[in-house]
């Protein structure tokens, strides 16, 4: 891969990173902030209750302190990632360590003070040591094997070690069943711990294999459309991308416009190379998005002028015509603006337009391909695009064109005329604005 698309990558998969680790921080505040009010709840109406259960006062203000901290800590977590993402900044490794540190040594000392409180191992057998799988499951959010591991081994040695430390202060006798006062059982849910902290590792692993390919090929994606879109019109781009093959041999209904720049040869015999692709790019940059932006598509550079093409490889729902011409005549009146501005040398162009059907596809070898029009229609509009000389006009336009057109006003008829390779004289019809 190249260094620059991978840096580029790289660096906006690190904002996605940050907007992942948002997320998991919102998901931990609302966690914390439904525990809270659910202990408030239980140590406000149920303390009988729990008296019972524990045959002692359960610490209620201790599982509260400690989810208010958390609370507190989530929060400003909260803003410090938001902080990050809004400068920009990427969050230093050794801070979301010891993010992760801190956010799993929660339930950890709500089991050690409830432990040594109530003078049990009550606290590791109950459900509290499965919020640590909150934070384990949480940290794939992170899309970072090391944090996720990290949070596994956190858990799973601060449950070991807790146990260790607490157990042997309590007596066996007293609940009738050495099972609580074993070893084992919290050695298996350590063990547990850190492997879930691996797997959770490995899928973030995954995921954030897969999102990178993701992006890596959307940069691509645009690095085609930039690079090619410079030669070919955008809609070609994207419909050869969405149908990720060559695209089908096809007949179509389309209307071919042929422009070309007039005198061109003796203009370019007297100017130096620079000059002359000087020349051609300020020119063509105004009529290509003349083009493009009614629904048109360059196909073709002939040197001094251009092959465009509407209703191809896209249409636009028989209006394909009507806009050819109406691109023609905006050609035709930006031209105008260009000689009065003095931004080119003072240039004339002729423009010919026709209507019909025409074979669309790719042409070439697996090298090199080019989408491509062949067909009667196109040699037609090349033909009509010379008439301009005959009858000293800029732009001239079929019977199958004038036909469709919706307002006809500026449009004149020129006597029949002979083209090369046709046996019926063609009509063809001049623009005259000043009519």
């Amino acid at each position: 891969m190249d260094k620059n698309i991978l840096s580029t990558i790289e660096s906006r998969f690190s904002w996605e990173i940050l907007e992942s680790e948002k997320t998991r921080v919102r998901i931990l505040l609302i966690v914390m902030l439904f525990a809270f009010s659910f202990w408030c709840i239980a140590g406000t109406f149920f303390r009988s209750e729990l008296y019972t259960i524990f045959q002692k006062e359960f610490p209620i203000k201790i599982v509260l302190s400690v989810l208010f901290f958390g609370i507190c800590y989530e929060s400003f977590s909260l803003f410090l990632y938001s902080h990050f993402l809004k400068n920009r900044k990427p969050v230093p490794d050794i801070a979301r360590f010891a993010n992760s540190f801190v956010e799993t040594s929660l339930p950890s000392l709500v089991i050690y003070f409830m432990s040594n409180i109530l003078e049990s191992s009550l606290a590791f057998f109950s459900p509290l040591p499965f919020f640590y799988f909150i934070f384990i499951t949480l940290s794939i959010l992170r899309l970072n094997f090391g944090l996720s591991f990290f949070t596994g081994l956190v858990a799973g040695f601060e449950l070991l070690g807790i146990a260790l430390y607490q157990i042997p202060k309590f007596d066996s006798i007293a609940f009738g069943n050495q099972y609580f006062t074993s070893y084992t059982p919290i050695i298996i849910k350590s063990v547990v711990l850190l492997i879930t902290g691996i797997i959770a590792g490995l899928v973030g692993k995954k995921v954030k294999k897969s999102l990178m390919l993701s992006i890596h090929i959307l940069q691509e994606k645009n690095e085609i459309i930039g690079m090619f879109g410079q030669y070919v019109s955008p809609a070609v781009v994207d419909k050869l991308i969405q149908q990720k093959t060559t695209m089908p041999p096809e007949v179509k209904d389309v209307c071919i416009m042929f422009l070309d720049i007039r005198n061109f040869t003796t203009f370019s015999e007297s100017r130096s190379p620079e000059e002359v692709i000087g020349y051609l790019n300020t020119i063509f940059h105004y009529f290509i998005d003349i083009v493009n932006q009614n629904g048109g598509m360059v196909n073709k550079f002939l040197g001094d002028g251009f092959l465009a093409v509407f209703g191809a490889p896209l249409s636009d729902n028989g209006k394909d015509v009507e806009n050819a011409v109406k691109a023609s005549i905006q050609l035709v009146n930006k031209l105008d603006i260009l000689n009065d501005q003095n931004v080119i040398p003072h240039t004339k162009i002729g423009i010919g337009l026709h209507a019909g059907q025409a074979v669309t596809g790719n042409v070439g070898s697996n090298e090199r391909k080019e989408y491509t029009l062949i067909g009667d229609t196109v040699n037609l509009a090349s033909r009509v695009e010379q008439m301009n000389k005959e009858f000293g006009s800029r732009l001239l336009i079929t019977d199958s064109v004038f036909k469709k057109l919706p307002n006809q006003e500026f449009w004149m008829p020129v006597p029949l005329v002979k083209v090369k390779g046709r046996k019926e004289e063609v009509q063809l019809y001049r623009f005259e604005p000043s009519l």
